[in-house]
């Protein structure tokens, strides 16, 4: 079979198309289905479960023993969480940034929606 039959095959017997043209993988893949070894049909995506639509998730990668101190740091000084240190930081420094609206966002009764 060509590349383009077993792309058809897979699209088939998966239910879902496949940018794939490893024909080992594509063979393996149309088994698997047929033995009822996979899901089948268009992939789900995670529900969000009440999370606004309007709010995004910032990821942020620290060293561990740097958070380790960081979060030493917060907690000495009462801070209730991370979330809330961070908030209180961003605004502080786009405070002093002079984005003052910016900052005003970040204030604890600004950050209390998310």
């Amino acid at each position: 079979m060509t590349i383009e039959e077993l792309q058809a095959k897979y699209r088939d017997a998966v239910g879902r198309e496949t940018g794939s043209d490893d024909r080992r993988y594509l063979i393996w893949k149309i088994r698997e289905a047929e033995k009822g070894r996979i899901n089948v049909g268009p992939r789900k995506t995670r529900a969000r479960d009440g999370e606004p639509l309007d709010v995004k998730i910032l990821p942020l990668r620290l060293e561990a023993d740097v958070a380790d101190k960081m979060d030493e740091a917060w907690r000495a000084k009462g801070i209730k969480n991370r979330m809330e240190f961070f908030r209180g930081a961003i605004g502080h420094y786009l405070a002093h940034l002079g984005a003052r609206d910016a900052a005003a966002l970040f204030t604890n009764a600004g950050a209390t929606g998310a």
